[in-house]
């Protein structure tokens, strides 16, 4: 008796993507198993109803091709992929002048805008708990500027000035903005708070104050704050106190992910496959036209290895036109000699 060859199947292999109608190859999405597609199906049928036995007729129809992966890479890459990440990088360098609010609570931790490099200097200053103003001369406005409160504001001049008579614009050193405000209504930002109080006379654009932020002390390490990967944690009795902290140090080079933060696109796949059953014959998938979901959930540590529930909608490929050819997928197999 003969039997038909064995084609089992144990698939290995790599899992790529690229953007839909892209002209480059695929980039591989990471690490990843147990890719699978599912059809869903509507299945409609008319009884026979002159023997009361089976079906007369039956239609079934395609109403939906899914499919689904596990992931176990979480870099940018794959953010980017699976969460809509906009990903940009970030090179080694020197930081400086980087201000930052506190509460001046023990255990406090104080995260910088760029991972630290914690063997590089990191210096602390503390800067005065009040800062000075002083009203331009020849300003229009006779009002006045309330008490300064400064929690993280880098030392310097800034320079409030008024765009009307209720407005105001504020910049800080190296004309950087810090943000608006009006007359009367407290104003926060870039560690500065204050209220401007309208006079006898009212303001007008180009009026201004000048801010000044005096230099700060030094705090020290291990008596003031500990360094860490993502900036400092204040340590009990800290001189640092509800003053913020202004901060100079060598930043590490990372990537950021922004999650949430791009359009969604559509993708093309390719899964190029061994088959472990068959020796290691070869054999590929081509997706061609897929939209990603968002994950639902993402794992963040734990004491497996972190993995990833990835799915996604198979789309017709509409500019794939030839006889034969699928408009879906297509899987191509090695013929055993």
């Amino acid at each position: 008796m003969q039997y038909a060859q064995d084609r089992s199947l144990i698939g290995f292999g790599v899992l790529g993507a690229k953007p839909w109608q892209s002209q480059r190859g695929f980039a591989e999405v990471g690490n990843s198993t147990a890719l699978a597609i599912q059809h869903a199906t509507d299945k409609k049928t008319l009884r026979n109803f002159r023997t009361g036995i089976g079906n007369n007729n039956a239609k079934s129809q395609i109403t939906g091709i899914t499919g689904s992966f596990t992931l176990y890479d979480c870099g940018p890459a794959q953010l980017a992929l699976i969460l809509r990440a906009v990903v940009t990088g970030v090179a080694a360098g020197a930081v400086t002048g980087e201000a930052h609010p506190t509460g001046g609570v023990a255990g406090e931790m104080v995260v910088f805008k760029n991972l630290v490099d914690t063997s590089a200097p990191v210096t602390v200053l503390a800067p005065p708990a009040t800062a000075s103003s002083t009203a331009e001369l020849g300003n229009v406005g006779d009002g006045t500027m309330g008490a300064i409160v400064v929690n993280g504001a880098a030392s310097g001049n800034y320079i409030l000035e008024f765009t009307s008579s209720t407005a105001f614009t504020v910049t800080g050193p190296a004309a950087t903005s810090i943000g608006s405000g009006s007359v009367g209504t407290p104003f926060t930002g870039g560690g500065l708070s204050f209220t401007v109080t309208a006079g006898g006379t009212a303001f007008a654009a180009n009026d201004a104050f000048t801010i000044t932020v005096a230099a700060g002390s030094v705090m020290e390490a291990g008596v003031d704050y500990i360094v860490t990967p993502y900036g400092i944690q204040l340590l009990a009795g800290s001189a640092i106190a509800q003053r913020g902290i202004v901060v100079s140090y060598s930043k590490i080079k990372a990537s950021v992910a922004e999650i949430l933060k791009a359009a969604p696109t559509e993708q093309a796949l390719h899964f190029a496959g061994l088959n472990d059953a068959q020796n290691g014959m070869a054999y590929d998938v081509t997706l061609h036209r897929v939209s990603f979901d968002v994950i639902s959930e993402l794992p963040l540590n734990g004491e497996e290895y972190v993995s990833y529930n990835v799915t996604f909608e198979l789309l017709q490929d509409y500019t794939r036109l030839g006889e034969g050819l699928s408009q879906y997928y297509t899987m191509r197999q090695q013929e055993a000699a």
